[in-house]
């Protein structure tokens, strides 16, 4: 009877869990709007701010260079312009839970060591969304804060420097959990950068005009989905990471002595998918890379659609359609086994010369994945110049006719003879889609050409 009057132990987790309920409801009870106008002291009304509290800063022009160390939030009316008059970071976010949007803010300080930025970050749980960020040196540095969230901001570089002397877009550093979504960057000198990056997502953004469009290093179990990359370096860095997936990205133009679309360096076990890598110097590019894997994109009008150097190993390269590349493939990784079907499922490529006599849609012979041409720009990439001569030409005719040269090894064993039906591959941007169809008006009409002249050289013999 007496064990019946014991109070069962209390639950830690709930009073907690009630505890925080009931700060939040006073939080927001006693929560106070506050008001600047043009010309204010942004610092002077911020440090008499409580958390909680929000900040609605109307259009004009303010002093920079305050730092944000409460929960707070700060909403921008038409823009007002933030002025960081070039000293050290234009805002300074030290407090957890600061949300910051619809600001215009410029000039920061120039001082890489410092990592001077447009707005630096130092808490967790930040949200700067809906802002734009001009002439500072880096856009938005995450400096160890963790689930930051940036999204809709439009972030351009100080073109009045050197690329080597601007900084990154965005730049975050010893994070992870973070969701970088909708950002426009442009004039940078990376548009995102990955230092010590974990579990980070980036969706939808738009990056151009810089050296590396996304940057990765030391950075493991990523994803970016959505994304395009125009006119950089290299669309995508993926560099001494691992466990990176992407899929439904726009890698284009992205042309220089030493460009790619996607660049892979010391990089393994990354997924790769439903991506269009479409009129780069290089599409895809491997170094010491392994385990990684490529399907069911489309790679097309490259100078080279996938070179591969040496260190490279089991790769798994299946599904997709390699459509009016300069060069198929150029292999510096003699010895190392890489994979180019799937189940076998290989992949298509517009300069397959086979036929498909049993009709199941796979080439009856493998495809060589190397021309003599490609085979000696390996170690004389100046032969390159000479790629359409008729010099080269004959020297193809000749190494397919009498292969008396071994090439290559390399190969894929299972051709697709029609374009694989990548159905998410972000087309639409680009209004076309290419793929080789037949026609039987129009193989009639070969047929009857061809066969003309053979009965007519018949006619005169007899």
């Amino acid at each position: 009877m007496g064990a019946d009057l014991v109070p069962p132990p209390l639950n830690i987790l709930k009073i907690t869990k009630y505890i925080l309920i009931a700060v939040i409801i006073l939080t927001a009870v006693t929560a106070r709007d506050w008001q600047a106008s043009s010309g204010a002291n942004l610092q002077e009304i911020i440090t008499g701010m409580a958390d909680g509290d929000r900040l609605l800063i109307g259009p004009g022009e303010y002093s920079g260079a305050f730092i944000v160390d409460r929960q707070i939030e700060i909403i921008g009316e038409d823009y007002p312009f933030i002025n960081g008059e070039k000293k050290k970071d234009a805002v300074l976010i030290t407090a957890d839970s600061v949300t910051i949007s619809g600001l215009e803010i410029q000039w920061s300080g120039t001082r890489l060591l410092e990592d001077e930025s447009g707005i630096k970050i130092e808490g967790d749980f930040v949200t700067i969304e809906n802002c734009r960020i001009i002439n500072t040196l880096h856009g938005i540095y995450v400096k160890g804060g963790n689930q930051v969230t940036l999204r809709n901001n439009f972030i351009k570089g100080r073109v009045d420097l050197q690329t080597a002397l601007r900084g990154n877009g965005i730049h975050v550093w010893n994070s992870r959990e973070n969701l970088l979504d909708g950002n426009e960057i442009n004039f940078t000198r990376d548009g995102i950068y990955f230092s010590f990056v974990d579990e980070t997502t980036v969706l939808g953004s738009y990056v151009h005009d810089t050296r590396y469009g996304l940057h990765y290093m030391y950075s493991d179990d990523n994803r970016f989905t959505g994304n395009r990359f125009e006119r950089n370096v290299a669309g995508a860095a993926l560099m001494y990471s691992q466990r990176i997936q992407f899929n439904g990205n726009i890698f284009a133009h992205n042309r220089g002595y030493r460009a790619y679309g996607v660049l892979y360096q010391s990089c393994d076990f990354c997924t790769a998918y439903d991506n269009l890598v479409i009129d780069n110097t290089r599409g895809v590019f491997f170094s010491d890379s392994n385990y990684n894997e490529l399907w069911n994109n489309d790679i097309v009008e490259n100078d080279i659609a996938v070179q591969i150097n040496a260190n490279c190993e089991d790769n798994k390269i299946y599904r997709n359609n390699f459509l009016e590349n300069l060069s198929g493939l150029v292999v510096d990784a003699k010895g190392f086994p890489n994979h180019w079907s799937d189940e076998g499922l290989g992949n298509f490529w517009t300069n397959y010369r086979g036929y498909d006599l049993d009709g199941d849609q796979i080439g009856d012979y493998s495809h060589k994945l190397q021309s003599v041409f490609e085979f000696l720009e390996v170690d004389h990439p100046e032969v390159r110049l000479y790629l359409f001569s008729p010099a080269a030409q004959a020297l193809e005719v000749a190494e397919r006719t009498f292969p008396i040269l071994l090439v290559t090894d390399k190969e894929d064993p299972f051709p697709q003879m029609w374009p694989v039906e990548n159905e998410f591959v972000p087309w639409t941007t680009y209004g076309k889609h290419i793929t080789r169809q037949a026609s039987f008006p129009l193989a009639v009409f070969y047929l009857l050409l061809t066969g003309i002249p053979v009965a007519l050289i018949r006619k005169f013999r007899k």
